[in-house]
């Protein structure tokens, strides 16, 4: 039995994983503008480039982090590395990523770090960075934006659906990296068995 819902959200999360791409924002800070008369033209805030953000990060997480400046580069962060600089100042943060109305921040770096150490969640790599494999590290406020945005677009549990359609959900599963479970956790499928069938054989056998 197929969760019709789930399953159709476990194929647009992959999908959302793969086509969505997370751009640079360089850090910026905003100041009044100042105009000598009313008459002037001016916005009511400009933006200049501001210094960027010292990283307090331990000599471990500079380690990690220096060697996997790529994943880190690819996930939309941009780091300057002063190998020079003393224990714990190294890494400077020129730039944050952003996806429409969400921009990711210092503890999202410093969790995408903690997750390079520990090398256990893995996530789709958006397509547009072409690397060499199809998995790769990225924050867990990514994987809840692609969730969110996979649940919404998804057909929901009761919405009638034709032979065409159902069709084409399974379908949709069997090229997926792993089918099982939407991005909520929710199973895809279940496995349905007759007990009677098995007990009355378990029976026979006896």
């Amino acid at each position: 039995m197929v969760d019709q819902h789930a399953a159709d959200e476990k194929y647009n999360y992959e999908r959302i994983s793969k086509s969505t791409i997370l751009r640079q924002q360089p850090l910026l800070n905003s100041h009044l503008c100042h105009s000598a008369s009313l008459s002037e033209s001016c916005s009511i805030y400009t933006f200049q480039i501001n210094r960027p953000i010292r990283l307090e990060l331990s000599p471990e997480e500079e380690e990690v982090a220096s060697m996997n400046m790529d994943i880190i580069r690819k996930n939309g962060f941009l780091l300057m590395d002063n190998i020079h600089a003393p224990p714990r100042e190294r890494f400077l943060l020129k730039a944050v990523p952003f996806s429409k109305n969400i921009t990711f921040g210092v503890e999202d770096l410093k969790e995408l770090i903690s997750t390079l150490a520990d090398n256990e969640d893995e996530c789709y790599i958006i397509s547009s960075y072409k690397m060499d494999t199809a998995d790769s590290i990225c924050p867990s406020r990514v994987r809840a934006m692609f969730a969110s945005r996979a649940c919404r677009m998804s057909v929901m549990i009761g919405d009638p659906l034709s032979k065409f359609e159902m069709k084409k959900i399974l379908e949709n599963l069997v090229d997926l990296k792993s089918p099982w479970n939407c991005p909520h956790g929710r199973p895809t499928m279940r496995h349905l068995a007759d007990l009677t069938t098995l007990y009355k054989r378990r029976f026979e056998v006896s």
